[in-house]
This record gives C-alpha cells, structure tokens and sequence, in this order.
C-alpha cells in the first residue's frame, strides 16, 4: 500500500504541475490575442477557471494523501515534513484564493455588465501572485516526492 501510494502522489502532483503550466500558458496566449474581444476573454476564464479549481484541489489532495501514506520511513522523516508543508500550505493558499480572489473574479467576467476595472486588475494580480506561490509550493511538494531515495538492504 505503501508503495503505490507514492507512486499515486507522484502522478498527482505532477500531473498538476503540467496541468498547471498548460492553463498559464494557454490563458495568456488568449488574453493577448489581438483576435478576440473583451467579452470572448471573458467567457474562455469562465469555463476554464472551474477546471483548473476542481483538477487543482483533486490533484493536490489526492498527491497531499498520497504522500502522507507513502512516505513513512524513519529515514525519510525530513522528507515528508516538505512534502506534507509544502502541500498543506498550497491546499491552505488554493482555498483562500478560490473564496476571496477567484469568486469575485469570476462574478466580474460572467456580469452582463462586465468591466476591468481597478478592483479586476487588483484581484487578478493578487491571482497571480498567490497561483505563482502555490505552483512553487506543488513543485518543491513533487521533487522532494520523486527525488529518488537510497535503496535499503533487500531492495
């Protein structure tokens, strides 16, 4: 159990890595893009921000239990407290982020009536800075997870 247990949170957290990297690098390829509008901006955060929410807090949960049963030994004591910090404080900073950031933010983007104003531009760089952390938080949690450990005697 113990085994495939890490084996499951290090597919978890580093699928969230990649998952992660794709919706940055997809999200601001389309804000950029001459080709679309404010409104079409808008509609692509809304549909795409519940799924990076929903695989976020899934992955990151799934890799936090994972790594909590997985990584057990006496001698990788230092190890789990990294990787359970580090997951704790991006599970912690995700749920703040999604109340106080990400819900605003979304009303502003699906109001008939939607404006980037100042309290948009102040939300979304408060977005920025706390997904920015958090991904740094997932990829210390996911190298020390993987980083391979010394082979003990019978293995």
């Amino acid at each position: 159990m113990q085994r495939f247990s890490l084996m499951i949170a290090r597919f978890a957290l580093s699928a969230w890595i990649g998952a992660a990297a794709l919706f940055v690098c997809t999200s601001i390829s389309e804000q950029i893009a001459p080709a679309f509008d404010s409104g079409i901006k808008n509609t692509l955060a809304a549909i795409r921000f519940p799924w990076y929410y929903g695989f976020g807090f899934g992955l990151v949960g799934i890799g936090f239990v994972g790594s909590v049963i997985g990584v057990r030994r006496a001698e990788q004591r230092h190890r789990w407290a990294v990787v359970v910090t580090s997951l704790v404080l991006a599970l912690i900073l995700m749920a703040f982020d999604y109340v106080a950031v990400y819900t605003p933010l979304y009303e502003m983007v699906t109001s008939p009536t939607a404006v980037r104003d100042a309290r948009f531009v102040e939300l979304h760089r408060w977005s920025e800075r706390i997904n920015s952390i958090d991904i740094v938080l997932c990829l210390i949690a996911a190298l020390a997870v993987c980083w391979p450990t010394k082979p003990t005697s019978g293995q």
